[in-house]
Formats: C-alpha cells, sequence, structure tokens
C-alpha cells in the first residue's frame, strides 16, 4: 500500500511540475495587451502567404490575417521574420507570441505548441519541368529531389523516394525554386501553388504537378498552457468564418474559395 502511494506521490510532483512550466510558458491576453504590440513569428520569403512587397513592407494572406488579429485585440502587429527551421524555437524562446508562418498540424509539432483550429488546407505534390517523365514515386530514382528542411513534406518525401534517390534538404521555398531553376535539383516537393510562381518567374508554361503527395492543414501556434490566447484565436477565426472575412482573404491572395475545415 506504501508503495503504490509513494508512486501516486511521485506521478503527482511530476504532474505540478509540468503545471508549474506549462503555466511559465503560457502568453496571457492581458500579457499581450499590456505590452501593446503582437509579436508574429512568420516566413516572409513564402508568397503568396507573406513576402515581401515592392515598399519592402510585408505583404500576403498571413500577413493580412496577422493584421487582423492585432486589430482585434487593440495593439499594433510586429512580424517577427523566422525560417521553417527556426520558427518553433522563437515561439518556445518568447521571441514571439504567436506562430503564424505555414505550420502543418501534425502530433509532432503538438508535443511541442499548441495549434489553433485550421484557417486554409495545403497540398504537397512533386514538381517538375514538363520535359521530364515523373508519374510515380518509382520514377524518382536516380533523381535529386528538393525539399524544405525539416519541413511538413521533408517526411513525406523520404517516406516513398526510391534509395537511389538523392533527397536534397534546403533552407526554405525560395530555395527549392532556385534549386529547381538551376537545375541543382530534377523535382521538389512542395505547396500546390508553387507550380504557378514558377511559371510566372520562368514567363513560360515550363513547371508543374507530377503527382500529389498529401493534403494537410495549416494552424496558428502557441506556447504550451496558453489556453486563453488559444481560445480567443479559434474564437477570432469562428467569427471570421462566419461573417466571410476569412473567406474574402483566402480567395484574395490564394486565388481560390476557402476550403471546408475540420475543427478539434
Amino acid at each position: 500500500m506504501t508503495k503504490y502511494f509513494g508512486r501516486a506521490v511521485a506521478a503527482a510532483i511530476v504532474l505540478l511540475a509540468t503545471a508549474v512550466v506549462s503555466d511559465a510558458n503560457a502568453q496571457s491576453l492581458q500579457d499581450i495587451k499590456s505590452k501593446g504590440k503582437l509579436q508574429v513569428a512568420m516566413d516572409t520569403t513564402y508568397p503568396p502567404y507573406a513576402s515581401m512587397g515592392a515598399d519592402m513592407k510585408p505583404v500576403g494572406f498571413e500577413v493580412e490575417l496577422a493584421t487582423s488579429i492585432a486589430q482585434g485585440l487593440g495593439v499594433e502587429l510586429e512580424i517577427v521574420p523566422v525560417t521553417s527551421t527556426n520558427r518553433l524555437p522563437f515561439l518556445l524562446t518568447k521571441k514571439a507570441d504567436l506562430l503564424l508562418s505555414t505550420v502543418t498540424i501534425n502530433p509532432t509539432r503538438a508535443a511541442q505548441v499548441m495549434f489553433t483550429n485550421p484557417y486554409t488546407n495545403v497540398g504537397f505534390d512533386i514538381i517538375a519541368e514538363k520535359t521530364k517523365s515523373i508519374k510515380s514515386s518509382a520514377d524518382l530514382a536516380g533523381l535529386k529531389v528538393g525539399v524544405i528542411r525539416g519541413g511538413a513534406a521533408d517526411p513525406l518525401l523520404a517516406a516513398i523516394a526510391p534509395k537511389d534517390a538523392t533527397i536534397v534538404r534546403l533552407d526554405d521555398v525560395s530555395g527549392c525554386m532556385q534549386a529547381l531553376i538551376a537545375g541543382q535539383v530534377d523535382a521538389i516537393t512542395e505547396g500546390s501553388l508553387l507550380p504557378a510562381k514558377l511559371n510566372a518567374s520562368a514567363k513560360a508554361e515550363k513547371y508543374e504537378k507530377k503527382f500529389a503527395l498529401a493534403e494537410s492543414h495549416l494552424g496558428m501556434a502557441v506556447r504550451p498552457g496558453a489556453f486563453e490566447f488559444l481560445h480567443w484565436l479559434n474564437t477570432f477565426l469562428y467569427v471570421s468564418k462566419q461573417n466571410g472575412q476569412l473567406a474574402a482573404l483566402h480567395e484574395k491572395y490564394m486565388g481560390y474559395a476557402l476550403p471546408q475545415l475540420p475543427t478539434f
């Protein structure tokens, strides 16, 4: 009996310590309002989600979404530039209050951060020049295939790539595009919107989707324990969907209607 009681006490201490750590990392609405600004971690090299405009100011779907969130909180918006590899650490080390940066929702990341409900979907495809005959994963044999290092598509590609395919891991979407254009890779694994951007850059219908890998959903992320902030963000998304604001932003930047999104 004493042994089981001791185990129960030990378990309770671990749970209490975890709760204290989560509380220390939590982000409250009052914290943000007292600061007078909302710091949002965002990759500004990934149009149409976020990029630098001609005036060198951030523009895009996620930028305008973040602007609306800051306005709803009654504070200024500060965009904190990040990459796909450092975006979670920036949030977890309190360099940002919110992560809004094409982050796909998955269990691995959910062990580190808390996700909002999705605000859009994303399809991951194998993309290459139209002249290349690539119809399935078997056709990647002997080819160099680029992917963002540590991004959502990285494990998807690793799971289907033939043994003699070479996976070239790059820092961001711009790096993937440049590697494909320069012929440093034969194909890339990226979002379904990328062929249009590549063709616009080439000023020719040169690139296309070869086959689909998976569809995922993008969510905003907050630090563990920030339940009040998470609830506010999910309420904001609900209202934005109900009043048509999210659909209008989506159509404006993504070029297609807001899809039916799951909730959890």
